[in-house]
C-alpha cells in the first residue's frame, strides 16, 4: 500500500498505533485553526442539545462544554482510537452527564428525530459514503430552527496535496450548498470563509425550515 492510501484511510478512520499516536496530533493541530472558527460561529447558548459527527480528539467538544453550565453535547465517531481519546479529554464532563461519546457509524445509528439544537461536522465531509444520505439524517434529527455546521477546508488547497482520491472526496463551495439545498429541509444556508496566511477555510451553515 502506498503512504498515501495509508495515510489517506487513517485520516478516514484512525487506527493502531499510528492512529493514536500521529493522527491524534494531526487532527489536534490540523483542525485546531477550523475548530476554533466553528466554535466561534456555533456560539453555545444555555440548554443547546449539540451533536459533532466525527469528533475525531473531542477537542472541539471540551472547547465548547467549557463556555457554559446548562449544555449537552454529544459526540460520534467510527474510530476506536479517536473515540478512546476523546472520552478521556472530557471525561469530567462525561461523568457529569453534560459530555456523551459514542462509538459508531452515524450513517447506521439511531436518534430521535428533532432533538438537537445544533448540529456541527469538522473536515469529514470528504469521508462521507453517502453525502445525501447523511445531510437528511441530519435534517430529520435537528429541531425545527436548528442548525447545521460543515467545516472543509478549500478544494484547491486539497487538490495541491498527495491525497488519495479514492478515499477523499473533493467538494467545492457550492457543492456543498447544492447538497444542503436538495435535502428540501433548509431554508437557509449562510457560507462563512476564513483565511489563514494561504489556506482557506469554510463552513456552511444551514437552518432547518421553520
Amino acid at each position: 500500500m502506498r503512504f498515501s492510501t495509508f495515510f489517506a484511510e487513517q485520516a478516514r478512520k484512525p487506527s493502531g498505533l499510528f492512529g493514536r499516536l500521529v493522527m491524534s496530533n494531526v487532527f489536534d493541530i490540523g483542525n485546531a485553526y477550523l475548530n476554533g472558527f466553528v466554535n466561534e460561529l456555533i456560539s453555545i447558548q444555555e440548554n443547546d442539545h449539540v451533536l459533532d459527527i466525527g469528533c475525531g480528539t473531542g477537542k472541539l467538544i471540551y472547547n465548547m462544554a467549557r463556555q457554559i453550565d446548562d449544555v449537552y453535547i454529544e459526540g460520534i465517531d467510527f474510530s476506536s482510537s479517536m473515540v478512546s481519546i476523546a472520552e478521556s479529554r472530557n471525561r469530567e464532563n462525561i461523568k457529569i452527564g453534560k459530555v456523551k461519546i459514542l462509538e459508531g457509524d452515524f450513517d447506521e445509528l439511531s436518534y430521535e428525530n428533532n432533538s438537537f439544537d445544533k448540529i456541527c461536522s469538522v473536515n469529514t465531509i470528504y469521508f462521507w459514503p453517502e453525502p445525501e444520505k447523511t445531510v437528511l439524517k441530519v435534517a430529520e434529527i435537528l429541531k425545527t430552527g436548528g442548525l447545521f455546521f460543515v467545516a472543509f477546508e478549500d478544494v484547491r488547497q486539497l487538490k495541491q496535496r498527495n491525497l488519495d482520491k479514492n478515499v477523499f472526496q473533493f467538494f467545492y463551495v457550492e457543492d456543498v450548498k447544492k447538497l444542503l439545498v436538495t435535502s428540501n429541509f433548509f431554508s437557509s444556508i449562510n457560507i462563512k470563509s476564513i483565511k489563514r496566511g494561504r489556506l482557506i477555510f469554510h463552513c456552511l451553515i444551514a437552518k432547518k425550515h421553520t
